[in-house]
């Protein structure tokens, strides 16, 4: 069962509609802005039969730990209860933990972006690196993946010409 499903519930219609209970207090996408709930709005839905302890419990923690729910706690801002009414302010104290969640969440996000991108990098250079090391040639089948050896230290001039002299005297003619 879903959030805000009853399966006895005869009056969808007095909370909203049936798809969406509540529509004047939660938001269903969690891109969006958010609204304060009330203090104690975990008892209203357990008091309406819409979800047990546990499953309110379980579900106004991950409804609140949304980053835009986070961003709407704020000093004096309004809170609503389950039709949409005012229901108290936010307390200033609330508004600080909320802030210090936000800038938790903001910095792992942050974190994780970046060691996004050092995997990307670190991936495109290595698969750079493969195809480089596959290089096909016209005599080789084009099913078949050999994979050439890492390039020889280059030589200098000197050893250049000391290894054109070496050819010169294996070679005889």
């Amino acid at each position: 069962m879903s959030f805000g499903e009853n399966p006895n519930d005869q009056e969808p219609q007095r909370r909203g509609h049936a798809g969406r209970p509540f529509p004047h207090t939660f938001v269903a996408e969690s891109s969006k802005p958010h609204r304060p709930l009330k203090l104690g709005i975990d008892r209203d839905l357990v008091a309406l039969g819409v979800l047990d302890d546990a499953s309110a419990a379980m579900v106004l923690r991950h409804y609140c730990g949304r980053l835009m729910y986070r961003r709407s706690i704020v000093a004096g801002a309004v809170r609503v209860d389950l039709d949409g009414q005012a229901a108290g302010e936010v307390a200033a104290e609330h508004a600080e933990h909320s802030q210090r969640i936000v800038t938790q969440i903001e910095g792992s996000r942050a974190k994780e972006a970046n060691a996004s991108d050092d995997r990307y990098t670190t991936e495109k250079t290595a698969r750079n690196a493969e195809k480089a090391m596959a290089v096909e040639t016209p005599e080789k089948s084009a099913g078949a993946q050999i994979h050439q050896k890492p390039p020889k230290e280059r030589l200098g001039l000197s050893g250049l010409k000391a290894a054109a002299l070496a050819r010169r005297v294996a070679v005889p003619g």
